[in-house]
């Protein structure tokens, strides 16, 4: 299993935030552990990602 730590600046709805979650959620989970680690707190994409189990930081 590989274990990804993608890592930016804002979960804000604009164009790298929306592939990272289209990203983080759509790996297989079988072969991928996948974490996230936003530098500012909340945005709207924080929820889609906590709809999907893909732990934040």
């Amino acid at each position: 299993m590989y274990r990804i730590l993608h890592v930016i600046p804002t979960l804000d709805r604009s164009g790298a935030e929306k592939q990272l979650t289209l990203l983080a959620t759509g790996l297989p989970r079988d072969e991928f552990e996948v974490h996230v680690c936003a530098l500012t707190r909340g945005g709207p994409l924080a929820e889609d990602l906590a709809a999907h189990d893909v732990p934040l930081t």
